[in-house]
C-alpha cells in the first residue's frame, strides 16, 4: 500500500479512536496546546487584558462566506482544529520571524482557498499579528468572494505594473487581516508574471510588512505556478482530501515540489465527518508523518 494511502488509513483509524475517547468527537488532532504566542498576556500599565482578540458570535449575513468558521463561531470544532494548526506553525517558528507560506493541492476543488482563508482568520486572532492573504490562483480566484471583498486591482495588476502596492493590499472586515485579490492578467502568462523580478520584490515587501503572508496557489499538478511561488516562500502546505485525492496525483505533486526545491512544511488532511455532525468536515494536520513518510519521491 502506498504511503499516502497508509497515511489516510491511519488518520481514519485515529479519528475512530478519538471518537471513542471523546464521546463521539471527530477531531483528528491532539488536544490544542497553547504556545507562548497564543497565551493571553496581561499588561498592568496599559490595561490591555489579552493578546488574543475576542468577538461575539455573528449571524451568517455579513457577506463573508459561511465556510469561514472562525469568523462566525470561534468555539466550533473546526475553529479549534485550525488553532491546533496555528500552534504547529508557531512552534515551527520559535523566533517569531515573518513568514510567507503557500497553500496548494494536487487537484482542483480540494478546499485550499477555504483553508487559506480560515487559517488567515485564526492567525489574525493574535492581536499583535498582521496577516495578509494573497490570491495567486489567477484562473480560479476565490479569496475575494469568501471575504466579500470589493472589486479592485489585485496581484496580477501589481505584477504588470498597472497598480500600486497600496492599492492592492486592502483591509478586510476582520481585524488584522488584509487581502490581495488575484486581479487581471489581461492575457499575460501567469508563469511569466510570477517569474518576474517584480514578483520577488512584492513578496519580500509583504514579508516585511506582515507577520504571516498566506498565498493561495493553483494545484501543483495542473500548472507550474506553485513551483515558482514556492521558491519565494518559507514553505508550502499541501491539502489532501481523504477518500478523494488520488494517491498517484498527490505523490506527483510532492515530486514536482521537490524537483523545484520547494520546502514542504506538511500535509493537511481534510475529510468528511460522519453524518449527523453539525460541522461538515474535520481537519487534521500531520506534519511529522507527512514529512517522514510521504515526501520521499523515490518510493
Amino acid at each position: 500500500m502506498g504511503r499516502i494511502a497508509e497515511a489516510l488509513k491511519r488518520a481514519e483509524a485515529e479519528r475512530e479512536r478519538l471518537r471513542g475517547a471523546q464521546g463521539g468527537s471527530t477531531s483528528l488532532l491532539d488536544p490544542p496546546i497553547t504556545p507562548q504566542h497564543d497565551r493571553p498576556k496581561h499588561n498592568d500599565d496599559s490595561g490591555d487584558d489579552a493578546e488574543i482578540s475576542v468577538r461575539s458570535p455573528i449571524a451568517a449575513d455579513e457577506g463573508i462566506h459561511e465556510s469561514i468558521q472562525p469568523f462566525y463561531d470561534r468555539s466550533s470544532l473546526i475553529s479549534e482544529q485550525y488553532r491546533s494548526l496555528r500552534t504547529r506553525l508557531l512552534t515551527q517558528n520559535p523566533q517569531g520571524e515573518h513568514r510567507v507560506l503557500a497553500v496548494t493541492s494536487a487537484i482542483p476543488r480540494e478546499g485550499k482557498s477555504v483553508t487559506t482563508t480560515n487559517l488567515g482568520v485564526i492567525l489574525a486572532e493574535i492581536r499583535h499579528f498582521k496577516v495578509v492573504l494573497v490570491d495567486a490562483d489567477f484562473r480560479r480566484s476565490r479569496l475575494g468572494t469568501l471575504l466579500d471583498a470589493k472589486p479592485g486591482p489585485g496581484f496580477a495588476d501589481l505584477l504588470k505594473g498597472d497598480a500600486r502596492y497600496e492599492e492592492v493590499v486592502r483591509p478586510t472586515a476582520i481585524p488584522n487581516l488584509y487581502l490581495v485579490r488575484a486581479g487581471e492578467t489581461s492575457g499575460r502568462s501567469a508563469a511569466e508574471l510570477l517569474a518576474s523580478q517584480r514578483a520577488g520584490a512584492v513578496i519580500r515587501r509583504l514579508q516585511t510588512d506582515f507577520h504571516y503572508t498566506l498565498i493561495d496557489t493553483p494545484p501543483a499538478t495542473t500548472v507550474t505556478d506553485v513551483g515558482i511561488i514556492g521558491q519565494m516562500c518559507n514553505g508550502v502546505i499541501m491539502i489532501v482530501r481523504i477518500n478523494t485525492t488520488p494517491e498517484p496525483l498527490a505523490r506527483r505533486a510532492v515530486r514536482l515540489l521537490k524537483v523545484n526545491k520547494v520546502p514542504i512544511l506538511g500535509c493537511l488532511l481534510i475529510g468528511r465527518a460522519d453524518r449527523g455532525m453539525a460541522s461538515g468536515y474535520s481537519y487534521g494536520y500531520y506534519y511529522r508523518y507527512y514529512h517522514k513518510d510521504v515526501s520521499d519521491s523515490n518510493r
